[in-house]
Formats: structure tokens, C-alpha cells, sequence
């Protein structure tokens, strides 16, 4: 089954903690001490004062950050690299969280960044552990290995059937969480939902991952089968519905961040009936997230602008890429 444009991005979580320091440490010169290790061996990595860099509100709308981390901003270090597949958030709820983030659907090799890098540290630093219960953490449901997985995935015929409510209910009873892109108590912007598992008790790494891989191929032959009794009952509505999107996308003069993830939702479900094709897919999961109001406002110096000039750039910018990089 080729998941390439419903899977958006996997992602590995660990959290660690250092042995007999508090969990609600807030301590910069720990941190940084954490930090200058992790550099030390990884060359490719470098680390930033969270509250001293001035991307850290677009590094949270690309889903990079937790807002956790955010509130905890004045002692905070970040540690990532040029591409920011890999992102270390030290002094979050935990005092380490590892992250390893690759735009595929990659559940193994992710998984193998991360722990590489927990591996490391745990031969650096003595790390809060326990013969029966595992890693300690803050939060108790993290207790065992201190792995979240999860994979952000696109589901548009769930979500416009309304067929993702039962989704919602059975996963539930399978320890199995499904979240809006910004995670808990967000909304499923885009129709793009994060599926990752509850807790880490009694599970070893592998059955986490194995769980995630069984729900995600499952939820996808869900989905495309959807899609397809779609456009068996009415292709013609869903074309029209891809090329308005186009249009709008490709002419509009001022575009808000809204605007734009509700029609790449029927870009995507173009791509996906090959109304429409592109060089490079990527670049149609990537506009979901520059085109936020604080990465463009980075990413072009429009701190001083108005909305109307952040319409305009934005509109530009969503222009240029889709013109760019379609195939006609």
C-alpha cells in the first residue's frame, strides 16, 4: 500500500530524565550542561536558548515544539539540527525529550535516530530509571520506555463522510490516541489528525510500534477505499471541487492561513485521484505549515506588517510554489 500522500510525517518521542534531580527542575546551567554533551558528539546538532530564539513560535506552528515547552521558554535549550529532523527539547515537562521526525512513513529508521541519541546520553548521564517500572517520567502513562509514536496523517474522506467519529470511539478502547495536528485539544486542521499510543506500561518499544504501523495501514485502507466510493459516486463534483481550490490558490490576491488549509485539503485529494501532479508531493504538506501566520511573518520579516500585507505575501508564496512545482 503506498501511504506517500496520506502520511505527513512520523515522529518518535523518548522522554529521560536525569536520576536524583527533581522533575520540575528549571535550572538553565543543568540544561546547557545536558546540551554542550549532546553537541559534543553530534557535530550536526547545535543548541538554543528557547526564549533567546526568535523562530520559536513558527518552530511550534510547524509542530517542531510543544507549547509546553513554550511556557517553559526561560530555561528552556533546544537542541536540533539544520533540517530540524531532529529536535531535543530539554527542560520540557520532562527534562529530556527527544525527538526524531521524518517527512515519510518511517516508523523504524525514526525510531533508530532517537534512541541512538538516548542511547548516547544515557552512557553521559545517569538517567531516572527503575528494574520494574522503566524510565521514570512526569507523567505516569510515559512510565516503561518513554515512547510516543506517532504518525500525523491526512484523512479528508473520513472527515468529510463524518466517518471519523467511530474512528475516534474505537481507537479509544485500543490504547490508541487520535489528536488534532497541535495535539491535545486541538482541532483536525487540514483533516489531519495525529495517531499515536496512550502509554508506554507494560509495552516494550517494538509492540508500541508494531500497534501504531497495525492501526495506520489499517486506517489508510479505511480511507482509500472511502476515497475511492467517492469518486465512483461522483467524480465530477470532486474535480470541481480541486480545480475551485486550484484557482482560488493560484489567482487569489489575499489568502489567510484558514484559507489555505481548506483548499489544500482538495489539493491533496486531487493528488491523490491524479487530477493534479506535482514534481515533488512534499511541497503541498509543507505549504499546510509555512503559510501559518507566525512562520510567515519569520520566515519574510513581516513583523511590522499589517494582516493585509501577511494576506498578500502569503497568497504570493502559495502562488508561486503551486505554479512552480505542478506537472500539467
Amino acid at each position: 500500500m503506498n501511504l506517500d500522500n496520506l502520511v505527513m510525517t512520523t515522529r518518535i518521542r523518548l522522554a529521560r530524565n536525569l536520576a536524583h534531580i527533581p522533575f520540575a527542575c528549571h535550572d538553565r546551567k543543568i540544561f546547557k550542561r545536558i546540551a554542550d554533551s549532546i553537541t559534543r558528539n553530534r557535530p550536526d546538532l547545535n543548541a538554543f536558548n528557547i526564549n533567546e530564539l526568535p523562530i520559536r513560535d513558527s518552530l511550534f506552528e510547524q509542530h517542531l515544539i510543544s507549547a509546553d515547552f513554550l511556557q517553559h521558554a526561560k530555561t528552556g535549550v533546544l537542541v536540533t539540527n539544520h533540517d530540524n529532523t531532529i529536535n531535543i527539547m530539554i527542560g520540557e515537562e520532562d527534562h529530556l525529550r527527544i525527538q526524531a521526525i521524518t517527512n515519510c512513513y518511517e516508523l523504524g529508521r525514526t525510531y533508530q535516530t532517537a534512541k541512538t541519541i538516548a542511547d548516547q546520553l544515557e552512557k553521559d548521564f545517569e538517567i531516572a530509571k527503575d528494574p520494574q517500572l522503566g524510565y521514570l517520567t512526569k507523567c505516569p502513562t510515559n512510565l516503561g520506555g518513554g515512547l510516543r509514536a506517532s504518525v500525523m496523517i491526512y484523512l479528508p474522506a473520513l472527515t468529510i463522510t463524518k466517518k471519523i467519529a467511530d474512528v475516534f470511539q474505537e481507537l479509544d478502547n485500543q490504547k490508541i490516541t487520535i489528536r488534532g495536528v497541535y495535539g491535545e485539544n486541538s482541532d483536525a486542521s487540514g483533516c489531519i489528525y495525529q495517531i499515536s499510543n496512550q502509554n508506554c506500561i507494560n509495552m516494550s518499544d517494538n509492540a508500541i510500534i508494531n500497534m501504531i504501523h497495525r492501526v495506520v495501514s489499517r486506517l489508510a485502507t479505511t480511507e482509500l477505499n472511502l476515497e475511492h466510493e467517492l469518486w465512483q459516486k461522483s467524480p465530477d463534483k470532486i474535480i470541481d471541487k480541486v480545480m475551485r481550490a486550484w484557482g482560488i490558490l493560484t489567482n487569489a490576491h489575499l489568502l489567510s492561513s484558514d484559507e489555505v488549509v481548506e483548499q489544500l485539503v482538495w489539493i491533496k485529494l486531487g493528488i491523490g485521484f491524479k487530477i493534479l501532479n506535482f514534481r515533488n508531493n512534499r511541497i503541498i504538506d509543507d505549504l499546510f505549515f509555512i503559510t501559518k501566520p507566525n512562520t510567515i511573518i519569520t520566515n519574510f520579516h513581516l513583523q511590522n506588517a499589517t494582516q493585509l500585507q501577511r494576506d498578500k505575501k502569503r497568497a504570493e508564496e502559495v502562488r508561486e510554489k503551486l505554479l512552480i512545482f505542478r506537472i500539467k
